[in-house]
């Protein structure tokens, strides 16, 4: 009920801005999301409305602000609820060549298609079941300031003082019964852990691209493990924790066209923090690099993309064998439960944080045609790990209804051997979906 009454104060507020400074816009939408039938997995993954009310509001020349905020309700992973979310809220100085914006935003860096390894301002919501991929993105407090000296050049710098780690649904993630992982630690407000980045942007007629540097946690945290039990043991349980790690990472992207085919390219180094000792549960250093290609032929359209990534001063590593929690009644064990303990966890992390390779190579396909005067589009992503063996096959529809009504349709599968991230996340998203959303 105070959420309703929040989106109520709200409207009542709007209707009283002068009408020539503000622009609402928004959607309403159903989505349902259903599982593969088996005896083990429940048909019905997500069902769910949302409606997202977006104000742009504007003050004379010089200022500017943004706000999106959405109210979802339904039922999703076997619980009902009701969320009220502020996603972004920012509000825009415009001093002349200097543009400075302050508040909760989304404002991904990249120019690659499938994967964006310069992308370490913005954290992700990886469990968000939507067709629409750009949901994933989560909002964080941000202070962005960008100056363009010229028309070829912009110059950015970042400030998040405050740590917003991504979300990752380890409890739909099949784990031994005496693990429990906490929700993740946070940081506090220190100046001297703040994060921050900057941006050199060229922009010309036939090609553009940037230069960038970032220093600050990564959106994702790793897994640490808690205070072992004390032996002798009567209910063994292994809690584990949620922990940020530092890093800085140097990038660099472009696009351009050639004979008519769009390219574009990225390219991170990212070099995590260690402290005073060495932490094994921090990954290593890392190169990730993307090139794709997309080409427009009549109502066709084809992406192709490569991803790379090397791992730096890796050591192989065979995945832990399970873990028996009966083994632990035998006291000659328990010397060695610490480091055996450890070795799992670690290798969690490489999972997380794909190491668990010292070079890893991937392609994504995603061709897709336009139909019926543009009122029907059908898409098809794949996506293939040679390393890993993991693919995606994604074929979505989307059908205009009527100027704002759409219906999408589509069916998500996901594969992957035991100790993959595939493995994890199949039986949350397997299936297929549909939604239809009204836009205003």
């Amino acid at each position: 009920m105070k959420k309703i009454l929040s989106l109520l104060i709200l409207a009542v507020c709007i209707g009283q801005l002068p009408a020539q400074d503000l622009s609402v816009s928004g959607y309403t939408r159903a989505t349902a999301f259903a599982g593969i039938i088996s005896s083990n997995d429940p048909t019905l993954k997500s069902l769910y409305n949302e409606t997202s009310l977006k104000l742009k509001a504007k003050a004379g020349i010089r200022g500017q602000a943004f706000t999106d905020v959405r109210f979802r309700a339904g039922t999703e992973f076997g619980k009902e609820f009701s969320t009220l979310t502020l996603r972004e809220a920012y509000v825009n100085l415009l001093l002349g060549k200097v543009d400075l914006r302050i508040g909760k935003q989304i404002s991904p860096w990249g120019r690659a298609d499938g994967l964006n390894p310069t992308d370490n301002l913005t954290p992700s919501d990886y469990f968000v079941r939507s067709p629409d991929h750009d949901d994933m993105r989560l909002g964080n407090f941000r202070i962005r300031a960008q100056y363009n000296p010229a028309e070829w050049l912009k110059l950015e710098a970042d400030l998040v003082p405050w740590y917003t780690p991504s979300q990752y649904r380890f409890d739909q993630v099949e784990m031994p019964a005496f693990v429990t992982i906490n929700s993740p630690l946070h940081p506090g407000f220190l100046w001297d852990k703040t994060s921050v980045a900057g941006k050199i942007d060229l922009i010309f007629s036939g090609i553009e691209g940037s230069v960038s540097w970032f220093k600050g946690f990564d959106p994702l945290p790793v897994l640490k493990p808690g205070a072992l039990p004390v032996p002798p043991f009567t209910d063994f349980k292994l809690e584990i924790l949620q922990a940020p790690f530092m890093q800085q990472t140097i990038g660099a992207d472009f696009a351009t066209v050639i004979l008519g085919t769009g390219v574009r390219g990225e390219f991170a180094w990212k070099i995590p923090e260690q402290g005073d000792s060495i932490d094994p549960f921090i990954p290593n250093a890392e190169a990730q690099w993307v090139m794709s290609v997309d080409r427009e032929l009549g109502p066709v359209r084809i992406i192709a993309g490569y991803m790379g990534k090397y791992v730096k001063d890796f050591i192989p590593a065979d995945p832990p064998q399970a873990f028996d929690p009966a083994m632990i009644a035998d006291p000659q064990v328990w010397p060695y439960l610490g480091p055996v303990l450890a070795g799992q966890i670690g290798y969690y992390n490489r999972i997380l944080n794909d190491q668990t390779h010292e070079w890893n190579h991937s392609v994504l396909l995603r061709p897709s045609v336009t139909m019926f005067h543009e009122n029907l589009d059908l898409e098809i992503t794949g996506l293939y790990n040679f390393t890993t063996g993991e693919y995606l096959v994604y074929p979505k529809a989307t059908y205009h209804l009527t100027d704002g009504l759409i219906a999408t349709g589509g069916y998500q599968y996901y594969h992957g051997d035991d100790y993959t991230r595939f493995s994890w996340i199949k039986n949350a998203f397997n299936g297929p979906f549909f939604e239809f959303r009204l836009t205003f």
